[in-house]
Parts: structure tokens; C-alpha cells; sequence
């Protein structure tokens, strides 16, 4: 027989440590609400039984500061020893866990009822059946699916759980299945999923418009490999054609037993029937409340009972957490001196990196605003958040701008918009094309949506945006990305060419040498083709030969130059040559100079016997700088035919620095470390690869994409 809810509660209880008793913040764990939400009963069901334990000496009660449960102090309740004593007498069925729960699940609650749907779900699990659940806000999705991956651990299993909110795409679906070192399209996620781990993708109602298609591809590839569980608020996204399960509301008789031993069973059979068994309404109720009638839907039981009766300030902070993108943290509030009242009533849901309002109150909360309040609260909340230092800051805040409708909206975005994609860049993506719905005659925006676009290979929405772009030598320089990672290679060239004979100096400075480098990089390591070096030494003479003396940017794009006849004659074996520009730049920069250190390294390199090799990597890993110790160690790596375990030792090592993924440079580099993953893991060679592919494809390594694609379908 399973324990009693009294001695469930002393048994939680006795999960904290000793210390905590005299602490003075303490987590939401030790307070009536977390309690109530780990146990699955309303917290007026551990009123009695809080107190008989209290009358017994087990448990003792006090004011404390919760974590992130506001300014003021709230009642906490802590184990006595002779409560740990008596816990610590209970018989309580353990399985030894075996099996892990990979990437953001949420946490753990005692769940009632649901036996017959869990029993249902975990066989089709077990049989390898991908499966879509869905219900209304609220009815306890999520948890249910949590309470089935915890049988399929202790089963032995590996769970990857993503939970999928505003700011996800495929990008983030990948490194948080796998880490932040993890694969980031579809092919790649897909191919790389071990075939007996369980994925759970929940809350993919969350995703913006803007990255929900490409998302649903991802699911769809997912579902298709492997045993998958795809929870979502109904109606499911277009695109997932597997026949849903529905998740109604409990029973009257589960969902009495949530109402506790304080209410009677025929008071409590009423009520549960009168809320059609829905657990968060359920929650919601107390028995101060008045008796819900039958006709009364979910929805009028919420505005009547919950949100007429908040005060002022109770409704000033919930509203702030409705209209907030993403969930906050306490002191991310405006208002936050109201938030364990709020939480006292079961308003709010944690998570893990955050707090927001129940889905289902928000809901019913903002179908009540009008027009001119929601701008008004968005218009308060931007002002709030331009006060706020950082790059979520601004990500939340232009959120605010674009839903007050603020006329200065676009050079806001402008201003913020590299910072954002570089840390958040599903939010970069979504925030431009929110932002071109207001303004849809902005150049700049428009330019900005197809650039961004381009760098995640989404062509159909970067050609969407080119055609409302005016002509002009940035279109052109667009087009030429478009062209190039479409394979039209020649229309590529020509529509470059022609853009930098109408750019300015800058410009023609920048993206020419850009356009050399780019051929310098589209090459599979080894020796060059005499041919198209000497091609290419002769482009290098032709630009440095038309280089404005007087321009600020002529020095550095010297050097850059003879970087790149270095780079030329170390892949022609023309060591001398190469030796030669090493000293010019020594006689100028002297021997300590960084360019200088790098190019001496990358000489060593290409001279080195096996002997050499360890010391090698270690002057690499020395390397302050992640990117160039990421390109040397590529280039230690790529001039062996056979890896010893000292070099595939510091390459793996190097996956723990991330790398620049916004920037050119950076995807090449992302795209290399691929392909050598692809040499080192042949279990996962052709993902690996297909990774490599993109990455140099959206970086403008057209050729190096094609023979490495050539060389995963010859793995087939």
C-alpha cells in the first residue's frame, strides 16, 4: 500500500538538508505552494495534515525570504529531527535509475489519476510508436509526459527532452537535445539521434511564426526516425498529420482526491464535476470560493474566481509576466513585490530558468484588454527594459516596442540587431520580421531580413525580401550570396563583380577581399592546383595594385593580402615563398607580433614529423585567441594522414570553446571542426558531414560544400 499524502509530505520534507531549518532564503521547495505543486493536490488539501504534523513535533514552521518569490517574508516549513527520524521508517518502492533525462524537462510532480493514459502512452512508447498529445492549457500535458519519461529512465532509457518556447528554432532544438556543441540543422539532429533514445518536443505551440515551418520539418524528421512524444496545446501545428491523443480532464473521483481531505466528498464531487476535472482550475479553487455552477465554462470560472478578485497591484505584476515573451526572473520585474501572493494562488508556473502566468489565465486575462491597453502596457514595459543593461534586455524590450507600435522601432532594432543575433538568433530573425509587418517600406529592415535569412540558408524567405528590396549594389551583393549558396556559381560572380564597381571605396576594399579569401577557403585541404593558385596570386597583385594609399583601411588589408599569398604558397608547397613573407612581415611587425606567431606556427606545421606533433599541439592550445587556435589545430590536424591520440585529444578539447557562429569566419571554422568530426566518428560521419555542408554552403564555400556532400553519399 502506498504512503499516505501526510507522510508523502513529511517525506519531501526530508529531502532538504539540515541546514536549510536557520537559513534565511530558501527555495520555493520548502514553501505551501511548491509543496502542493510537487505533491499534485491544491494547498488546501495540506492544511490538515500540515497540521497534524506540527501537533506530532515532526515538522515546524517560520517566516523566510523565498528565492524569487518577492520582497516580503513567507511561511516555510522544515523536517524536526524526529520527523527525519520517522520518514526515515517509511517503506517507499526505489528502482535503481539506469537510465537519464537529457536536455530541459520540467520538473518532477506527484500527478492524480491518469493511470489508463499513462499505461496507454507508455505502451506505445514501448513499441516505438511516435505519438502527439495534445489538450487545452493547463490539463496537465507536460506533467503526465514528465511522469511517463521518469518510468522510461528508471527503465533504463535515454529521454532528450526539448521545450520549445518564442526565441526556438532548429538551432536551438540541436544544441539543447545534444549541447551546446550540438548539430543545428534537421539532417544533421535527425541522423545524429541514437536510435533508442525517446525525444519529448513540448510546447511547440511557442514557437514563433517565423521558424514554426522549419520546426515542424524538424518534428516531422524526428518522428519519423525514432520513438518521439510531441506535446502541444490544440489545435497542433499544420504540418504534424499524426492523429492526436487527447488529454481531457480527470475524473470526478481523481479529480476530487485533488481537492483534499478538507472537503467533503460530496462538496468536492460537485465542484470537480462543475470544472469538467480540470487540474489547474481545481487548483485554483478553495473552499472560500463560491460552489462553481455546472454551466459555468473553464474560462468564466477563471475571470470570475481568479482574476476579478486580484487587487491592483496582484493584476499590474500577472500582466507583466502575460505579456512578457519569455519567462522572467524576479528581479527582471517591474513589480515584483506581489509575486508570492500571485504564486500562493497558483497563478504562476516555474521553470527552470524562470517564472510566467498559467497559460490558461493569461489566456482569459488578455482577451479582456483592449487594443489601447496592450499598447499601453507594452509602451510602460519598454521604457522598463530600456533601463536594463544587456542582451536579453534588449531582445525583451524591442519585444515591447513592436507591440506598442513605437515609431522608433526600426533604428532601435538597427542598433541592437548584431548583439541579438549573435547570442539569440532565432529572436533576431523573428524580431525583423515582426518589425517589417509595422514598417514594411524600411529598407535597412528589409536588407537586414534577407542577410539574416541567407546566414540560416532559409532562400525562400531571403528571395520574399530581395524582391521588395529597391536596386541597387547591396541587392546585388544579396543576390550574389542567394546565387552562391544556390550552386550558380557564375551568375554569383557576375552579380558581385558588378556590385563592386558601383560600392565606394570601403566597400569595394571589403567585400573584394572577402571575395579572394572566400576562394581561398572553398578548397579541400592539400595541394594547391598550380593553376588556380597562380590565378588567385594574380587577383591578390590586381587588388593590392588598386588600393587607395591615403584610406585607413589600406594597411590592414595589405597584411591581409600577403596572410593570403602565405596561406597560397604553404598549399603549393612553396615553402620558400612562404618563408619570404614571413620575414617582410617580421621586418615590419617584429617577432612577438601575433599574425606573425600564428604564421611561424602554421610553417612548423606544414615541416613536422610525427615526433613533433605533441609539442605542436601544445603551442596551439597556447593560443589566446579561439578562432586562430581553432584554425591551427584544423591545420595541424590536416596535414596528417593518421591522428595520434595527443591530436584527437586537443581536438576534442576545442569543442568546449565555442566558436563566432555569427560571423563568416566563424562558420568556416564550424564547418571545418564538422568534417573532422566526421574523420574521427565514422559512426556519425554522414550527419557530421551533412553539418559541414550547410555550414560552408551559408559561408560561401559552394565547392568544398559539394565534394564533401559527394563524399556522405558515397558513405550511404
Amino acid at each position: 500500500m502506498g504512503l499516505s499524502l501526510g507522510d508523502r509530505l513529511l517525506k519531501l520534507l526530508c529531502e532538504q538538508p539540515e541546514s536549510l531549518s536557520s537559513a534565511w532564503d530558501v527555495p520555493r521547495s520548502a514553501s505551501l505552494p511548491g509543496l502542493s505543486e510537487r505533491l499534485g493536490v491544491v494547498r488546501s488539501a495540506l492544511h490538515g495534515h500540515i497540521k497534524n504534523l506540527q501537533n506530532s513535533g515532526l515538522i515546524l514552521t517560520r517566516q523566510a525570504h523565498v528565492i524569487d518569490g518577492g520582497s516580503r517574508k513567507r511561511t516555510v516549513i522544515h523536517p524536526t529531527t524526529e520527523g527525519r527520524r520517522a520518514a526515515s521508517s517509511f517503506v517507499d518502492e526505489q528502482l535503481s535509475v539506469i537510465g537519464e533525462i537529457l536536455g530541459n524537462p520540467p520538473p518532477m510532480v506527484d500527478i492524480v489519476g491518469r493511470k489508463e493514459s499513462k499505461s496507454s502512452i507508455l505502451s506505445k512508447v514501448n513499441d516505438g510508436e511516435s505519438i502527439v498529445v495534445t489538450g487545452l492549457p493547463g490539463i496537465g500535458k507536460s506533467a503526465l509526459i514528465r511522469s511517463v519519461a521518469q518510468l522510461l529512465v528508471d527503465a533504463g532509457r535515454t529521454v532528450r527532452w526539448m521545450r520549445f518556447d518564442v526565441d526556438s528554432d532548429v538551432i536551438s532544438a540541436g544544441r539543447c537535445l545534444f549541447g551546446s556543441d550540438g548539430p543545428t540543422t534537421r539532417e544533421a539532429i535527425v541522423g545524429m539521434l541514437p536510435d533508442d533514445d525517446i525525444v519529448v518536443l513540448d510546447e511547440i505551440q511557442e514557437v514563433h511564426s517565423r521558424h514554426l515551418p522549419k520546426v515542424v520539418e524538424l518534428c516531422r524528421g524526428i518522428m519519423e526516425r525514432g520513438t518521439c512524444i510531441l506535446i502541444s496545446r490544440a489545435p497542433v501545428p499544420p504540418g504534424i498529420d499524426r492523429e492526436p491523443i487527447r488529454i481531457e480532464g480527470l475524473s470526478v473521483e481523481s479529480a476530487r482526491i485533488i481537492l483534499g481531505e478538507a472537503v467533503n466528498d460530496e462538496l468536492g464531487i460537485e465542484v470537480a464535476s462543475a470544472l469538467g476535472g480540470h487540474p489547474l482550475a481545481l487548483g485554483l479553487w478553495s473552499p472560500d470560493d463560491e460552489l462553481p455552477t455546472a454551466s459555468d465554462a473553464v474560462m468564466s470560472f477563471v475571470q470570475e474566481t481568479v482574476l476579478d478578485h486580484l487587487d491592483d497591484e496582484e493584476e499590474a505584476t500577472f500582466d507583466e509576466l502575460a505579456i512578457s515573451p519569455l519567462p522572467l526572473q524576479i528581479d527582471e520585474l517591474s513589480r515584483s513585490e506581489r509575486v508570492g501572493d500571485l504564486d500562493n494562488r497558483a497563478l504562476i508556473r516555474w521553470h527552470n530558468d524562470g517564472m510566467e502566468g498559467q497559460h490558461l489565465i493569461e489566456n482569459v486575462r488578455k482577451e479582456s484588454w483592449s487594443e489601447e491597453d496592450r499598447e499601453s502596457a507594452h509602451r510602460t514595459l519598454a521604457d522598463w527594459w530600456s533601463s536594463r543593461d544587456g542582451t536579453r534586455a534588449r531582445r525583451i524590450e524591442l519585444h515591447h516596442r513592436i507591440g506598442a507600435n513605437d515609431m522608433e522601432l526600426p533604428s532601435l532594432l538597427l542598433s541592437s540587431l548584431d548583439e541579438i543575433d549573435s547570442i539569440i538568433p532565432a529572436a533576431s530573425a523573428s524580431l525583423v520580421e515582426d518589425a517589417l509587418d509595422l514598417h514594411p517600406d524600411h529598407s535597412q529592415l528589409r536588407s537586414a531580413a534577407v542577410r539574416i535569412a541567407l546566414d540560416r540558408a532559409e532562400l525562400e524567405v531571403a528571395d520574399k525580401h530581395l524582391d521588395l528590396l529597391t536596386s541597387g549594389p547591396e541587392k546585388r551583393l544579396l543576390t550574389s550570396r542567394l546565387l552562391r549558396i544556390r550552386g550558380e556559381s557564375e551568375k554569383a560572380d557576375t552579380e558581385e563583380m558588378s556590385s563592386l564597381q558601383e560600392l565606394d571605396d570601403e566597400g569595394r576594399l571589403r567585400y573584394g577581399l572577402a571575395g579572394i579569401v572566400r576562394r581561398i577557403d572553398d578548397r579541400i585541404p592539400g595541394k594547391w592546383n598550380s593553376g588556380e593558385a597562380n590565378e588567385l596570386l594574380v587577383q591578390l597583385d590586381e587588388f593590392e595594385s588598386t588600393l587607395p594609399p591615403e584610406h585607413a583601411l589600406t594597411p590592414p588589408a595589405r597584411t591581409a593580402v600577403s596572410i593570403a599569398r602565405f596561406s597560397i604558397y604553404l598549399g603549393s608547397d612553396l615553402i620558400a615563398e612562404a618563408s619570404g613573407v614571413l620575414e617582410r612581415l617580421t621586418s615590419i611587425a617584429g617577432s612577438r607580433d601575433p599574425i606573425v606567431r600564428r604564421l611561424r606556427l602554421r610553417l612548423d606545421i606544414i615541416n613536422a614529423d610525427e615526433n613533433e606533433i605533441a609539442m605542436l599541439a601544445a603551442r596551439i592550445e597556447s593560443e589566446p585567441d579561439i578562432s586562430e587556435r581553432s584554425r591551427l589545430l584544423h591545420s595541424l590536424i590536416d596535414s596528417r594522414n593518421d591522428l595520434p591520440p595527443v591530436l584527437v585529444a586537443a581536438f576534442e578539447r576545442s569543442l568546449l570553446s565555442p566558436l563566432p557562429e555569427h560571423t563568416t569566419m566563424g562558420r568556416r571554422l564550424l564547418a571545418a571542426r564538422w568534417r573532422i568530426i566526421a574523420r574521427i566518428d565514422r559512426e556519425n560521419a554522414i550527419p557530421a558531414l551533412q553539418e559541414s555542408v550547410h555550414l560552408y554552403r551559408i559561408s560561401g564555400c559552394i565547392k568544398l560544400a559539394n565534394q564533401l556532400l559527394k563524399e556522405a553519399h558515397s558513405l550511404i
